[in-house]
């Protein structure tokens, strides 16, 4: 008598997906919720605040360290805080408004769970829900929606960059032959520069992204030119994404990061004979 194999069917990935994100966006709407008001600390009113006037507009002829040198810091991830600040809105529409953004992060943590954990089954499902709400669980990162800082938000490109090369870096997809396979390295690097761009300290996380490629199915050279190609998309989205800011800082300042790394652009500031902006 032949031994039947069992079939194991489990929950449509769209539907697991779903669920995935109600919770988290569950979860992070009852932290406003249940305070009933949006945390505001010395840093939203003396850092966020400012740097989201500063990305509405330019006040370097105007103000002298008004939040210190983190004055200088990329400033238009903070537009959402001063804007919700500015038309007035009430603390728990403003915190639920910013814990609703904050729960974007469900979507490429349950990419990643399913690129780690490949199948259709109910238990399947059930470990990769739980993955995401492992990932949330921290309490770094429940106390994110509580306060006006964005840095859960700023990880959002990197982790989709790693979603995006745990995805399509697999299995033979990556052949020189077929040059459509190259976006998805492509894509990777344009997230990892998106982050960095929106916050620094991300450079040190983002060298993980051509390192994946180095893992990638197929010859090593094909792995080695898709390396030197995320890290080319990587410099090129930075660029696009900083360079108007950093360019601004470099008119004011001679320093398009500063006050970071100053004594390092002394020397290329007096070869090409920099001149700050006059103010008037």
């Amino acid at each position: 008598m032949e031994k039947q194999e069992v079939i194991r069917t489990g929950p449509p990935k769209w539907m697991e997906f779903g669920c995935a994100s109600i919770l988290v966006l569950c979860v992070f709407l009852s932290i406003p919720l249940s305070k009933g008001a949006w945390g505001l600390s010395w840093d939203s009113f003396n850092h966020h605040f400012y740097l989201g006037w500063v990305a509405s507009e330019n006040r370097f002829e105007k103000d002298l360290l008004a939040a210190g040198t983190q004055a200088y810091q990329f400033p238009y991830l903070y537009w959402p805080v001063f804007m919700m600040a500015k038309i007035g809105l009430s603390g728990v529409v403003a915190g639920v408004i910013w814990a609703a953004l904050h729960a974007l992060i469900a979507h490429p943590l349950w990419v990643i769970a399913d690129a780690l954990l490949p199948g259709r089954s109910w238990e399947l499902s059930i470990y990769r829900i739980s993955g995401v709400m492992m990932g949330v669980g921290s309490i770094v990162v429940l106390h994110a929606p509580v306060t006006t800082g964005n840095d859960v938000l700023a990880s959002l490109p990197f982790l989709w960059g790693v979603a995006i090369g745990l995805r399509h870096l697999g299995g033979g997809a990556l052949q020189l032959d077929q040059p459509v396979c190259v976006l998805p390295v492509v894509f990777m690097g344009v997230m990892g520069g998106f982050s960095v761009a929106l916050k620094l300290s991300n450079g040190f996380l983002v060298v993980v992204l051509p390192i994946l490629c180095l893992f990638c199915a197929g010859a090593w050279l094909t792995r080695v030119a898709m390396f030197f190609i995320c890290g080319i998309a990587i410099v090129v989205s930075f660029v696009l994404v900083y360079g108007s800011w950093g360019w601004s800082l470099w008119q004011h300042f001679g320093n398009p990061f500063f006050p970071f790394y100053d004594h390092m652009f002394e020397s290329i500031r007096a070869y090409v004979g920099w001149q700050p902006v006059r103010v008037p």
